[in-house]
């Protein structure tokens, strides 16, 4: 029992190096639910006994690496928090090119600048 819990808190990187064409359908639907759809792609899976079946079911097509209980996934953020994220990153660059460039102005130059527009006008 002590040892399924210890190799349960490890995790595995997966790689496809064969491609499951050719062979039984559930072999490909295995390989398809570890998340694996093109040669050379890999995917990391918790260490545990449902993921170490497909595994031995799939070894002849697959390469497994043991990677540290700390790594972190890949993949922590939704896609609409990924895209968020990079939106702001482009926000905060293209504000700080035109700070760079002299661009950016103030919210009380622009009020100046609108008065002064408004008083040459009337």
């Amino acid at each position: 029992m002590q040892e399924q819990t210890t190799a349960a808190t490890g995790r595995l990187k997966i790689t496809l190096v064969k491609s499951p064409i050719g062979y039984r359908e559930s072999q490909r639907l295995t390989v398809q639910s570890l998340g694996l759809r093109r040669i050379r792609q890999s995917v990391i899976h918790n260490d545990t006994p449902g993921i170490r079946g497909m595994v031995n079911k799939v070894n002849h097509l697959i390469a497994v690496e043991e990677v540290a209980a700390d790594t972190p996934d890949p993949r922590q953020q939704t896609g609409t928090q990924r895209f968020q994220a990079r939106i702001e990153r482009r926000i905060a660059e293209r504000e700080a090119l035109m700070a760079i460039l002299g661009m950016l102005e103030d919210e009380g130059e622009d009020e100046g600048e609108g008065e002064e527009n408004g008083t040459a006008q009337g």
